[in-house]
Parts: C-alpha cells; sequence; structure tokens
C-alpha cells in the first residue's frame, strides 16, 4: 500500500500546485480513469471549484448513469449530465459519416468541446483523465479526450489507477467495469488489443521503465502501436 500513498499525495501535489485557485472542469465518463481523478481533485481542492460533466450519447448504458449516481455520492461532487447525441447527430448529417471509428473520434471531440466551453466561462483548467498506458498507447482520441490542461494520472499506468482506486475506496463496480472508451456499441479496451491491461503494463514496464525489449509478437506489436500513435504525444509540426 505505500505505493499507493506515495503515487496519491504526488497527483494531490502536483494538482494543488498547477490548479491553485482556479476551477477545475473534467468530463466523467463512469469509467475508473475520469473517477479516480474526480475522487482525488474533490479530496486536494474546493468541491465547489469542480465542474465534473457526464456527457452521455446512445450509446451509454443505464448502468453507466447509475454508476454516475454512486460515483457522486462517493465523492461528495455534483455530476451533470449532458446527453450529446443532438451535437453528434448535427456533424454527422453536415458530413454524411458512416466510419464508426471516424465517428467516435467525433463523439469524443464534441465531448471536448464542452469541457473547454465551461472552462472559458469559469474561466478554469480542463483535468485531463489519461493514464500511462493509454499514452504509450496512443489510446486516446487527438483534440478529444486529449485535449486538457492539466493531465495528473500520466505517470500511472492502468494497474496503478486500479489499485489507487481500491486504495480510495471508490465503487466497487467502477473498480470492475470493462475498460472502454465508449465510442461505439460494445467497444472494449481489452478485446481492441487482445491483451488484458495487466499484460500490456508489463509489456510497458519493461520497453520504457525497465529498456528490456523482447523478441516475440506481444512487444512488438506494442512497440508498433507506438510508434504508430507517436504523432499524438508531439506538438505539431511547425517551421522555427
Amino acid at each position: 500500500m505505500n505505493k499507493e500513498i506515495k503515487d496519491l499525495e504526488l497527483v494531490k501535489s502536483f494538482l494543488r500546485e498547477n490548479i491553485g485557485d482556479k476551477y477545475a472542469v473534467v468530463g466523467i465518463s463512469s469509467g475508473i480513469d475520469s473517477s479516480l481523478v474526480l475522487k482525488v481533485l474533490s479530496s486536494t481542492i474546493d468541491k465547489g471549484k469542480i465542474k465534473a460533466i457526464f456527457m452521455g450519447d446512445k450509446f451509454t448504458k443505464k448502468e453507466d448513469y447509475d454508476d454516475i449516481i454512486l460515483l457522486s455520492e462517493n465523492t461528495g461532487v455534483n455530476i451533470e449530465t449532458i446527453n450529446i447525441e443532438n451535437i453528434f447527430n448535427s456533424y454527422k448529417n453536415t458530413l454524411n459519416s458512416n466510419d464508426k471509428r471516424i465517428e467516435g473520434n467525433i463523439r469524443s471531440r464534441i465531448r471536448a468541446n464542452i469541457l473547454y466551453y465551461h472552462a472559458n466561462v469559469l474561466n478554469g483548467y480542463v483535468i485531463g483523465t489519461t493514464n500511462r498506458t493509454e499514452y504509450l498507447l496512443g489510446y486516446y482520441t487527438k483534440f478529444g479526450d486529449g485535449a486538457c490542461d492539466i493531465e495528473p494520472i500520466e505517470k500511472l499506468y492502468k494497474t496503478d489507477v486500479r489499485n489507487m482506486a481500491k486504495y480510495l475506496n471508490l465503487p466497487e463496480r467502477i473498480i470492475k467495469k470493462r475498460p472502454s472508451a465508449g465510442l461505439w456499441e460494445n467497444q472494449y479496451d481489452e478485446d481492441e488489443m487482445n491483451m488484458s491491461y495487466n499484460e500490456i503494463d508489463r509489456i510497458l514496464i519493461d520497453i520504457f521503465d525497465k529498456k528490456i525489449m523482447i523478441d516475440n509478437d506481444k512487444y512488438k506489436k506494442i512497440m508498433d502501436i507506438y510508434n504508430r500513435s507517436e504523432h499524438k504525444r508531439k506538438l505539431p509540426v511547425s517551421m522555427r
């Protein structure tokens, strides 16, 4: 448990230092990452300065709405609900789109627009919820859920997030929920990767922390995903 305590204090110190007396605006998915960020925020800054927003759509399950209620009770933070389906349909009709992956990115960027609207109104910061596993894999939408001002859990692997969530007594249902970006129906992270997060994290730790590269298909697959997503981790190319 010592690691969880140390990680928690580092994240809280980082948030206090970077938010100051500003508002924190955070998108809540009812998944473990955003739930953990909200939980830590709720014990770090004034709850009255947290604007938490759950942005569901036609793919959002009833249990996700139920988990948002549980999370609000657990953290003591009111979570506003906004359904983005009408906004998405305006994009879809205008663009004549029929590609589920592209449409998933549109949904993510709509959510980012809503968060930044509220950050503008409140003169606050958008708080990100991307963990280190997702960051290294590029498992987020550029200018969507990757858009933020402060990224507090980017140094925590998915397994670290789970351990800290348990330590902080987040609702068990949220901790055990199958990880999903929720960008289309029945989309689950581990199904797409064909690996569990436990296995992915072991490989990532070997490659990026221990500097160990093993010559097998899974390590090569992870490195290929990392290399193909490199553009997400770089600033825009520009003339100097």
